[in-house]
């Protein structure tokens, strides 16, 4: 009873503070895309950034890199993940998936050695990720304007916030420090886009759609449920993808 009552009150506070910094500058139907002047400013420099940076690291680690090595890669930064998985699944009061990735993080860190094999999926423990973005939706708190952020890609208003809370709320950063969760991005980041690497040079094959086609690859993954990326077909019907935002 209490933690219902508990759960309750925090979702109203955090919603609350958080429609406050939504409605600064919000979508109208004369204007359905508020910040599009920021966004392909932000867009250009991410792209300029993929081309001179990201790609050619994420190419050279494609190549030296065997499979077997990048599947090693990518579990070992799972799992050291699962602790902020964890704390996220608390502050949202899921037992279960927090419990879940504390008995993960064990089992790998010790007999998958610090991550290098999931070795907690292969006796039933399933991977389970989450993020405050996730935690934000779940308190039924609106998506908000879409948003391009420098860096780190297309988001909203919303998930603009939580994306520096993702950042110092992992646990392990308070223990090796600001160069680990650095390091960590960086690597992320260069698996992600070797992963992805023929799509992501398909969509800058054409770059009349591509804003239109990262927007909607956005609302895809993150606002109708989308799953893994999937390449869709380029759209910019903004009045309904505003619309899907704020349910």
């Amino acid at each position: 009873m209490a933690n219902d009552l508990l759960r309750v009150t925090m979702k109203k506070n955090v919603r609350w503070l958080t429609l406050c910094l939504l409605t600064a500058c919000s979508a109208t139907v004369d204007n359905p895309d508020p910040h599009r002047t920021f966004n392909e400013n932000a867009l250009e420099f991410n792209m300029d950034v993929d081309d001179y940076v990201l790609r050619p690291l994420a190419a050279g680690y494609d190549t030296i890199a065997p499979e077997v090595i990048q599947e090693s890669i990518s579990n070992f930064l799972m799992n050291w993940k699962e602790p902020f998985y964890c704390i996220n699944y608390a502050v949202s009061f899921d037992a279960e998936h927090a419990t879940n990735s504390v008995f993960r993080f064990v089992i790998n860190s010790t007999l998958g050695i610090l991550g290098l094999f999931d070795v907690a999926e292969q006796i039933g423990l399933e991977k389970a990720e989450t993020s405050y973005k996730a935690t934000l939706k779940e308190m039924e708190i609106p998506n908000g304007d879409y948003l391009v952020l420098p860096v780190f890609g297309p988001s909203s208003t919303r998930d603009a916030i939580a994306e520096p809370i993702s950042w110092f709320a992992d646990p392990v950063g308070y223990f090796i420090g600001f160069p680990y969760m650095l390091l960590k991005a960086i690597a992320s980041a260069i698996s992600d886009r070797a992963s992805n690497m023929q799509l992501v040079d398909n969509m800058k094959k054409d770059q009349a759609t591509l804003y239109s086609t990262m927007k909607s690859i956005y609302f895809q993954k993150f606002i109708s449920k989308g799953s893994a990326l999937e390449e869709p077909e380029p759209e910019d019907n903004e009045e309904e993808e505003i619309k899907e935002s704020k349910e």
